[in-house]
């Protein structure tokens, strides 16, 4: 199947979405490996989830933690790609030894400080992802101008009704959709991910 975007199915908490991702040639599976946060899974059940599917890079998402941590449980699990959301220096970041995906919230920064935090970590990253609450069409022309300069993959509000829109008027390099969470282990409803990649999917 093909896209209007790279996709990335993020967080990865179930073999059911991991499945999912992968049958529904989505490019990136997003899996949280930091303690703190409500997404959190257990590298040990990554390990098997990752074990079990082919065809969509895996991205190992990580926090605070140390450079150490980071490098470490990056190779065990075999991840692909390290998504970032800390503050680690941009020359530290080569030591990881992995693509990595450097994640900015803009409910935190403002553009300028974007701007900054961009020209510092580009030459060490492969891209950015932009996380947030905002209302994003308060701020089109900021956010046209970062993803005409960097690649940048989106995980700003969206729905049915905005993400056709918002893929082909920024051409973001990539997008975020929701895995959500299983009703029960192993049973879990994809309808509205079904209608999200409708929309999105290449008409020839």
């Amino acid at each position: 199947m093909a896209y209007l975007s790279k996709l990335k199915l993020s967080p990865i908490t179930n073999l059911s979405d991991a499945r999912f991702a992968a049958a529904a040639g989505i490019e990136y599976m997003g899996f949280c490996f930091d303690p703190n946060s409500a997404d959190f899974v257990l590298p040990i059940k990554a390990k098997e989830m990752i074990e079990w599917t082919t065809g969509s890079y895996v991205v190992g998402e990580f926090g605070n933690q140390s450079l150490e941590e980071i490098t470490e449980m990056s190779e065990l699990l075999n991840v692909d790609v390290v998504g970032l959301n800390n503050q680690l220096l941009p020359d530290e970041l080569p030591q990881i030894g992995k693509p990595i995906i450097k994640m900015v919230n803009l409910d935190e920064l403002s553009f300028d400080k974007m701007a900054i935090e961009f020209q510092a970590y580009d030459p060490f990253v492969d891209a950015f992802q932009l996380n947030g609450t905002l209302n994003w069409a308060l701020v089109q022309t900021e956010l046209k101008i970062a993803i005409a300069d960097y690649k940048i993959i989106w995980n700003l509000p969206t729905d049915t009704d905005t993400i056709k829109e918002v893929v082909e008027f920024f051409k973001p390099y990539a997008i975020v959709l929701s895995a959500g969470s299983e009703e029960k282990t192993g049973m879990k409803e994809y309808d509205d991910l079904y209608n999200l990649l409708e929309l999105l999917e290449v008409q020839n």
